[in-house]
């Protein structure tokens, strides 16, 4: 026979106490908070043209952002706006388009090549490439392109090649690459304080770096283990301790950082480039981001 004792406020006042705080939220307009899967930018080869396109982490919710029949690639997002280097005018160009896609807007319009832009964290500069003066250099424009200034005046010789800047995410310093020492290396530029520092500049050879978005790490891609292999390492920017991430007997490269501290990158399978991410905690342990057949490459988180 089923029990007839009734439950009496101050009984249960835990069960009672948990019972009013779900019904309260449930009765929130609000509702649950739900978090947006990480999302990244990137370019994509499909039916012979290269175009950007954003997806989920899982390569699903994919959306093309760029149509056209030119060359689209290496993509920056912040602040809702992905910037990125086009070849539909016969030389590299940079455009704009909302992270959602829209109109494109053409951001720089000269003879040289603007290539491979990243937009600062506020989202209201690009860091780029120019190759005005004959070889790529590290050069900074405003946003919009507006106000374009050289930042390594007199940094290197006249012949040594610049590459591939990340900012931190603090704004006031970019990480790029240069050949200034005869290898290509990475170096420190603090805008507005003279002449870059020395980050890896070694008898190795490095390439690609990424600041981490707590500013303590700059990932980068090395050949420093030997045996024909390149692998992806990350740089203390305090102490200059280097720690390898991967072991492959391939290649690893351009790695970038989601805001969760994940590291996205390409590897390249029998000479496709396939995207995949890897946590700091499992190196070796990497996710294959899969959008689809071809060739996608150059991934930059959406923040």
């Amino acid at each position: 026979m089923a029990s007839s004792r009734r439950l009496t406020p101050g009984r249960w006042p835990g069960v009672l106490s948990l019972a009013l705080v779900f019904v309260l939220a449930c009765s929130t307009s609000e509702g649950p908070k739900v978090t947006a899967p990480p999302a990244i930018v990137f370019d994509w080869l499909r039916d012979g043209n290269r175009d950007i396109y954003r997806a989920t982490l899982d390569g699903k919710d994919t959306v093309r952002l760029t149509s056209n029949p030119g060359d689209d690639q290496y993509p920056s997002e912040r602040a809702g706006t992905v910037v990125f280097t086009s070849y539909r005018d016969g030389n590299g160009e940079l455009y704009a388009v909302a992270a959602t896609g829209g109109v494109e807007r053409r951001l720089t319009t000269t003879a040289a090549n603007e290539t491979q832009p990243a937009l600062s964290p506020d989202g209201r500069h690009i860091a780029y490439l120019s190759d005005e003066s004959g070889v790529p250099k590290l050069w900074m424009s405003a946003a919009d392109g507006t106000n374009p200034e050289p930042l390594t005046a007199g940094f290197g010789f006249a012949g040594s090649i610049e590459a591939s800047p990340s900012w931190a995410p603090s704004g006031d310093r970019l990480v790029f690459v240069s050949t200034a020492n005869g290898l290509a290396g990475l170096f420190i530029l603090t805008l507005g304080a003279g002449v870059p520092s020395p980050l890896v500049a070694d008898s190795s050879t490095a390439v690609e770096p990424s600041w981490s978005p707590d500013g303590t790490l700059v990932a980068f891609a090395s050949t420093r283990a030997g045996g024909g292999a390149t692998n992806l390492y990350t740089v203390d920017v305090a102490t200059h301790a280097i720690a390898q991430v991967t072991h492959g007997a391939g290649t690893d490269g351009q790695p970038t950082w989601l805001p969760d501290g994940r590291l996205v990158y390409t590897a390249w399978d029998n000479g496709t480039p396939q995207l995949r991410w890897l946590d700091l905690g499992a190196p070796d342990s990497s996710v294959l981001i899969d959008p689809g057949p071809g060739g996608a490459q150059h991934g930059s988180a959406v923040f």
